[in-house]
């Protein structure tokens, strides 16, 4: 079987090592990396060559006209990021959105009473607001179209001594965290490959996650899904 993740400036996947781990050394898994839409394939091109594509920004929208959604809260976030190609058409599915639920809830039932503090508002950060809903989390959210310096952002402001926070950074790869936080805070990074802000935060919160568990979580429902669809 052979896979593919098409995205911009994906050279530095894990996917590829990943997948070799949950499917098996023999699946073949290609870097389909391009730099705008017009260089993007159509599915029926794709589907010549692959069984099951995974897509990253800035693409997760491209493909919303020629695919079927299956989970009305995925059709409501207008991305997809898993397409099963089949004999029988294109399905779609959003599996950041199932590894983003599974984790959130496990930090809710460890720690209760919990507040998030959300760091973006592209996709990422609209599937962490569709999640706290639905868990009915409480939400504040920073983002660099309403806040000049959402770098060096002074979270520690926000602290409260009978809350429990969690920031989560949702933004893109090029967004570095370098501006004061409570050490009371947990800090959950949707980014899996080392910034400068990932070598000091472990040191200034109280617990520090990457977005490797997340990337794992993804891959597993992603293959799980494939398996289901493709026949």
């Amino acid at each position: 079987m052979r896979f593919g993740l098409i995205g911009k400036n994906i050279s530095h996947s894990l996917s590829p090592d990943l997948y070799k781990k949950i499917i098996g050394p023999e699946v073949l898994y290609d870097l389909i990396d391009l730099g705008d839409e017009s260089l993007l394939p159509s599915l029926v091109e794709l589907s010549k060559k692959y069984q099951g594509l995974n897509i990253t920004s800035p693409f997760k929208s491209f493909y919303l006209k020629d695919v079927t959604i299956q989970d009305d809260s995925i059709e409501k976030l207008k991305a997809i990021n898993t397409i099963a190609l089949t004999n029988n058409g294109y399905i779609a599915t959003n599996t950041d959105l199932l590894a983003v639920r599974e984790i959130l809830q496990n930090y809710q039932k460890r720690i209760p009473g919990l507040h998030l503090i959300l760091l973006g508002s592209g996709v990422m950060a609209r599937i962490t607001l569709l999640v706290a809903s639905e868990l009915h989390l409480s939400v504040e959210q920073f983002s660099r179209s309403n806040q000049s310096d959402l770098e060096h952002l002074d979270l520690s402001k926000l602290s409260k001594s009978d809350q429990a926070t969690l920031v989560i950074n949702a933004c893109s790869r090029d967004f570095h965290f370098m501006g004061n936080i409570s050490r009371n805070f947990y800090f959950w990074d949707f980014n899996y490959r080392f910034y400068p802000h990932q070598n000091t935060l472990p040191l200034k919160v109280k617990e520090y996650q990457d977005g490797q568990e997340m990337l794992t979580l993804q891959a597993k429902a992603a293959w799980a899904f494939w398996q289901r669809n493709i026949h």
